[in-house]
């Protein structure tokens, strides 16, 4: 199988999860050249300061305003590349706003990381600033010409990267000539733009999953034409510096699971089976031991922030918490509408925000959203012109 570009859009962010899933829109596909990580352990300021965010916008009028908490906010994504950042309320934040070609949010919400678009005039680079405000954007890894940035994934205690690049064709014909994953520790003497595996003229393409700091164990996909999880690669960062790779092919058994999103803690790793819509996770270190919950008529299946727990919409329409570590569940709330999707938690994992897209309608105005407090559910409707992403903590 060879690699397609086109997956870009889909595997950034699960990274880019974010914005790939917003409104079923893929970013557009990359048309500039960059990549090759710097190796200077000294982050450059890039002169783009994040300003702070503006005052609390005043209580809408909606029975359900109370609901909003402008503690937190949304990525949202423009036609394009164009993200920008507002309040759950819709107040957007001056200067929180970015160009990106893939962009992960961290496991507390506080930060981003993204990739910058390359141009002509300049290559691509890898870039974070806190969603806080106050701060000046860090720029730790800026690409050579010739390479591109693929997905990101922050470690699970919000202190380090790991990243992908690849060189090669950009499209579904042809692939990646090479293509490494590798890490980025943000300490000053940690390890800068360290390469721990590589691909040379197979065609894969790495996808960032999780990078589990407390145990040294690094994972990610290997993905092509497909944009399933082909192979499954875990790295372990012995003491030494050394790294132990095991690479787990797919391809006879597991050909349609997802790429793999990672709880919070990076222990987890939930992705869908393609074919039969099943749930599936498993331990970090180990596909093997993967778990399945029967799909039929589930839809969403997301972490929720700071726990094992599953959130999906189930086939009578109520929303359930599914407790991976005992098998427990829990429904804190039903009526959802047939055809919606779990869009993202709260940061804080206290609120869920569903869409749905009602039939006949396009453009990233046309989303349905509803948050609902768990606590409660109680919840509130609203629109967004930019499809909403991940959410993001504003203080």
């Amino acid at each position: 199988m060879r690699a397609s570009r086109t997956l870009l859009a889909a595997g950034a962010v699960v990274a880019v999860l974010a914005i790939a899933l917003i409104l079923g829109l893929q970013l557009r596909d990359r048309t500039e050249t960059a990549a090759s990580p710097s190796a200077s352990p000294t982050p450059s300021a890039s002169g783009a300061t994040v300003v702070a965010p503006s005052a609390t916008p005043a209580a809408t009028s909606t029975p359900g305003g109370v609901i909003y908490n402008d503690d937190f906010g949304f990525v949202g994504a423009d036609v394009g590349s164009g993200v920008s950042i507002r309040s759950e309320s819709g107040a957007p934040r001056q200067g929180l706003s970015f160009s990106a070609q893939g962009f992960a949010v961290s496991p507390d919400g506080k930060n981003i990381a993204y990739w910058t678009v390359g141009t002509s005039s300049g290559p691509q680079q890898l870039r974070t600033f806190t969603t806080l405000g106050n701060a000046t954007e860090q720029t730790w890894v800026t690409l050579a010409a010739g390479v591109r940035g693929g997905g990101i994934a922050w470690s699970s205690d919000g202190a380090a990267l790991l990243y992908s690049t690849e060189t090669g064709n950009f499209g579904i014909s042809g692939g990646a000539n090479s293509a490494t994953l590798n890490v980025y520790e943000l300490a000053a003497d940690g390890r800068h733009g360290t390469t721990i595996d590589t691909q040379t003229n197979t065609g894969w393409l790495y996808r960032p999953i999780a990078w589990d700091r407390s145990a040294n164990l690094a994972a990610a996909a290997l993905t092509g034409e497909g944009a399933s999880m082909t192979f499954y690669v875990t790295v372990r960062l012995n003491p030494d510096n050394s790294y132990t790779v095991q690479r787990v092919d797919n391809r006879s058994r597991d050909s349609g699971l997802s790429l793999g999103t990672a709880s919070t803690d990076g222990k987890l790793v939930l992705a869908i089976d393609g074919f039969s819509g099943n749930i599936v996770w498993w331990p970090l270190a180990d596909i093997g031991a993967k778990k399945t919950a029967s799909g039929t008529g589930k839809t969403g299946a997301r972490w929720q922030p700071g726990t094992h727990k599953i959130g999906f919409i189930s086939a009578d329409g109520g929303f359930v918490l599914f407790q991976t570590d005992d098998g427990s569940a829990s429904t804190p709330f039903r009526g959802v509408k047939s055809g919606s999707t779990v869009r993202t938690f709260r940061a804080d994992g206290t609120a869920v925000v569903l869409s749905f897209i009602p039939p006949g309608t396009t453009g990233l105005g046309s989303t349905d959203y509803t948050l609902t407090r768990l606590a409660d559910g109680a919840s509130v409707a609203f629109q967004a012109t930019a499809g909403l992403g991940a959410s993001v903590r504003l203080r």
